[in-house]
């Protein structure tokens, strides 16, 4: 069990930070499963559908997230280091161990590829492609790149804008219509995202030259290297479990989630509607509902991946 300490300001805290983590805990479609006060604070018990964890908040100004090492711990973490108010100082204490190692760099030029808005109902699937040498990655490190799971929106931007600057890169777009229609045909999401792929690295290759590229492990490792094009087919590729530890795969999932966050912004305002997160929130049902309301099933295409379950539950 680990459990993670946050030094805040000297301020009392506020209801409103309770309230602005209960909103960061709805847009990432988590849940609340419970909220109470209790001696000296609040407490609020959170779960991404496959993780727990606690979150107590003292009116001292001390904070601490408890649970199993999971993404969700990392993300609320980050979160409470990022977003309470005042300056944050942070130790961690879990067996006597130390914090979490960066993302790993081996001083290897290689592009990391990653995606974002696969598991997303409503938004695009998108992937990224980032270019790392010895130089570059150590830029990364020390910036805190680490895989975009364990950091809040705000976090994401700022380092895909610093990324951006720092690293050559491709960022690949399908959008929710487009995704439809490609779906229709190939009926397999891998194949969509292979395709996505194999075309950030064909772009990044058109700067760079590059002898290895680095990915997450999905489907069938096939997918992926039939996709390739002609530049991709001459370098080595490299799939892993959990490649995000990968600095430049990291990287890559970092540019991949901003995206993703700026168009589902972008989609928002056009639907009229916030559009939310993750699919298992339970305001994502209401919401297609609503879009599908006003246009059917067409203008539902325009805004979220309709082979989802979602979908056949408004029946549509």
């Amino acid at each position: 069990m680990k459990r993670r300490w946050f030094e805040l300001s000297e301020k009392d805290l506020s209801g409103d930070d309770m309230a602005r983590l209960a909103r960061f805990v709805a847009e990432r479609g988590w849940e609340v499963c419970q909220e109470r006060a209790i001696q000296h604070g609040r407490q609020m018990k959170i779960s991404d559908g496959q993780n727990q964890a606690t979150v107590v908040v003292y009116f001292t100004g001390k904070s601490l997230v408890q649970g199993r090492s999971s993404s969700l711990t990392d993300e609320l973490a980050e979160w409470c280091s990022t977003s309470l108010r005042g300056s944050v100082s942070r130790t961690e204490a879990h067996g006597g161990g130390r914090l979490p190692n960066p993302a790993h760099a081996c001083g290897i030029p290689r592009i990391g590829i990653d995606e974002s808005g696969k598991g997303d109902y409503f938004g695009p699937m998108v992937a990224a492609g980032v270019y790392v040498d010895r130089g570059s990655e150590l830029v990364l490190v020390k910036m805190g790149v680490v895989d975009s799971k364990r950091l809040s929106d705000a976090r994401i931007a700022k380092l895909a804008q610093a990324i951006r600057s720092e690293c050559p890169h491709s960022v690949v777009v399908i959008g929710p219509a487009r995704y439809n229609q490609l779906y229709v045909s190939m009926r397999n999401v891998n194949v969509m995202l292979a395709w996505a792929h194999s075309r950030c690295l064909e772009n990044v290759l058109t700067r760079v030259e590059c002898g290895l590229a680095v990915s997450d492990q999905f489907g069938d490792e096939s997918y992926l290297t039939q996709a390739l094009m002609e530049r991709g087919r001459k370098i080595k590729l490299e799939q892993h479990p959990r490649a995000e530890a990968d600095v430049a795969v990291a990287a890559a999932s970092i540019l991949a989630r901003d995206e993703f966050v700026r168009r589902l912004s972008a989609l928002s305002q056009q639907a009229g509607i916030a559009l939310p997160k993750g699919a298992s929130d339970p305001r994502i049902v209401a919401v297609a509902s609503e879009i599908a309301s006003k246009g059917g099933r067409e203008a539902l295409a325009d805004y979220a991946k309709l082979h989802f379950r979602t979908t056949e539950s408004l029946g549509i």
